[in-house]
């Protein structure tokens, strides 16, 4: 049992230094420490069980309690959806959230999330998928909660907790879809491969793919110099047009996500080429836009809602005892059809019952 009486000033005692170089361990600020201190200031938390007393905190302040939530960027109404779910998940439960946006970038991550334990958050939500979590070990290591969000736990990870959709899953049910209709050349646009449910993605779409003998190409947009890859909308039109160049054989394509989907879909009709006559689009995640496009965007939903609460409460179970083992939560996907795809040479004609 961890004594819960011990304070800051106990630690910086037994260790034989200050109060702010216990404040630096705790807020993963470490580069200007020895390792010899470092490890000093780390032993005797571990020792004493040391946790920062936040509903001490709490009544001294008078302040809501918080968590944070990181996502790439809050121009993306995908993240936007993440954020609103998160929030009404969060005061339901009595908590706050602090939104930032981190364009993707590990050093924004640790920066933020230094920032976050600096004021007492001990628990964040993460939204960026990045490959390597590691720059966050030492705020983890000290006792901040996280969890990612739409991402998979990978080899030697930290001891954090996952909430997803199977990604893999998604991006081969949208594959599949395109194979249901009758198309045998598919292309996957995605923007550059940093998150891990991007790759996951691609390699459901590829494999479904492989199984069924079907011709597959990828086209991987990058970024434009003085371009965000927040932009997604114009990394899939400048997608479309470069599949148009290059004489695609495509008559179906699966896009990342619906952001890139909605400019695929700009960027084919610049082309001249007919969505769906000819040539198919399919997006993954099921953004609340697609249903209000010409055509409707056939999609693979990911359920947001749901996804949402339960990295609420996982973060919060964390912030109670940050020793638990890691936690993982896969969501199924589900196809979602619209009017964007229909089968090889048949012209289109929308239905009363096609799903909203």
């Amino acid at each position: 049992m961890k004594n819960t009486t011990v304070t800051i000033e106990d630690v910086a005692r037994q260790a034989g230094v200050s109060i702010s170089t216990v404040s630096n361990v705790l807020n993963g600020r470490e580069a200007r420490m020895t390792p010899e201190t470092l490890a000093r200031v780390r032993q005797v938390i571990e020792t004493l069980g040391f946790r920062p007393n936040q509903s001490a905190r709490r009544l001294k302040t008078g302040h809501m309690p918080m968590i944070g939530l990181l996502v790439p960027s809050i121009a993306n109404p995908f993240f936007g959806a993440l954020a609103r779910w998160v929030e009404d998940a969060a005061l339901a439960r009595g908590y706050g959230v602090l939104l930032c946006n981190t364009q993707r970038s590990a050093t924004r991550e640790r920066e933020y999330a230094q920032a976050f334990m600096a004021q007492g958050i001990q628990g964040v939500i993460l939204g960026s998928s990045l490959q390597a979590q590691e720059h966050l070990g030492p705020m983890i290591r000290n006792g901040l909660a996280a969890v990612c969000f739409d991402r998979t736990a990978q080899h030697a990870e930290l001891p954090i907790d996952y909430v997803s959709l199977d990604n893999r899953s998604a991006g081969a049910m949208a594959a599949e879809h395109l194979m249901s209709l009758g198309h045998r050349a598919i292309a996957y646009v995605s923007a550059p491969l940093h998150s891990v449910n991007r790759i996951a993605r691609l390699e459901g779409a590829r494999e479904a793919c492989q199984r069924a003998g079907v011709r597959f190409e990828v086209q991987t947009q990058e970024v434009a110099p003085g371009q965000s890859e927040m932009e997604m909308a114009e990394i899939g039109r400048t997608a479309a047009l470069a599949l148009h160049e290059k004489g695609t054989l495509a008559t179906g394509i699966v896009a990342m996500n619906d952001m890139l989907a909605i400019g695929l879909l700009a960027g084919l009709r610049q082309s001249g080429r007919r969505v769906p006559e000819d040539v198919s689009v399919i997006g993954i995640d099921d953004m609340f836009l697609g249903r209000y496009l010409s055509p409707g965007l056939s999609t693979v939903r990911q359920p947001m809602h749901e996804m949402a609460v339960a990295a609420v409460e996982r973060v919060l179970e964390r912030m109670k005892d940050t020793d638990q083992a890691p936690h993982e939560l896969i969501f199924v996907p589900e196809l979602v059809v619209r009017e964007s795809t229909a089968a090889v040479g048949v012209r289109h004609q929308p239905t009363r019952n096609q799903q909203a």
